[in-house]
């Protein structure tokens, strides 16, 4: 079940105080047009009733998908510099719902989930996308800082490639400071994934839930609101 809450948030402009309900879970095959709205970077835009400035409310937000197994965990963008002290509250609420207070029923449907944290809703979207699709996006995570070195683009943390298409054959990846963009095919990916020169990347990449190159470039030790909480 989906299920929304009432926050305040304050605008990025005129500091008016903005009621808005957002959301705090989301079953995604339940809710296909919040899905599409992730997908098209629609989803929870407001304006603030002041002065009409636009601004996205983000997270935290648990997004599951009982079709297609995916649990993934999405903070705010913000809070990918405390990546290493939230990224196992995703792994935590699965537990919680699917096994340690689950009904019978629920707890044999647990084996084979995905679970994955994310930090904001773009890359919330990019997950989504990757997941629906096939692709393990722990290769694509590694991918993307090949193509990094091969475009000569700095590796940056807000200066990433992200994956804007896909399908179950190829992926298009954007590069940063407008360096194009590069189709990745599935053969591609595959040779990518044996090649044991990045053998190491891949394994630093599926130690957690966190699977994103923001792995890399973040110590991910601060404290958020969230870490604190823990």
């Amino acid at each position: 079940m989906s299920v929304f809450r009432e926050r305040q948030f304050d605008c990025p402009s005129c500091g008016h105080v903005n009621a808005e309900s957002v959301a705090a879970s989301l079953h995604g095959s339940r809710v296909p047009e919040v899905v599409n709205a992730i997908l098209a970077g629609t989803f929870q835009v407001f304006a603030c009733a002041q002065c009409g400035l636009t601004y996205r409310a983000d997270g935290p937000v648990i997004y599951t998908d009982f079709d297609d197994k995916h649990w993934i965990g999405e903070f705010p963008a913000a809070d990918e510099v405390a990546w290493a002290m939230l990224e196992q509250h995703a792994t935590d609420s699965f537990r919680r719902a699917m096994i340690d207070f689950a009904p019978a029923f629920l707890r044999a449907d647990a084996a084979g989930f995905t679970i994955r944290t994310v930090f904001g809703l773009p890359a919330l979207a990019e997950k989504i996308l990757l997941l629906r699709h096939g692709w393990d996006d722990r290769v694509v995570e590694a991918m993307k800082l090949k193509l990094v070195l091969e475009s000569g683009t700095v590796l940056h943390p807000a200066r990433r490639p992200v994956v804007v298409e896909a399908d179950a054959d190829c992926l298009t990846v954007a590069l940063a400071d407008g360096a194009g963009a590069v189709v990745v095919t599935c053969t591609d990916a595959d040779a990518f994934a044996a090649d044991p020169a990045w053998r190491e990347v891949l394994a630093l990449l599926a130690r957690g839930p966190y699977v994103d190159i923001g792995r890399l470039m973040r110590d991910g030790r601060a404290t958020s609101v969230y870490a604190a909480a823990s």
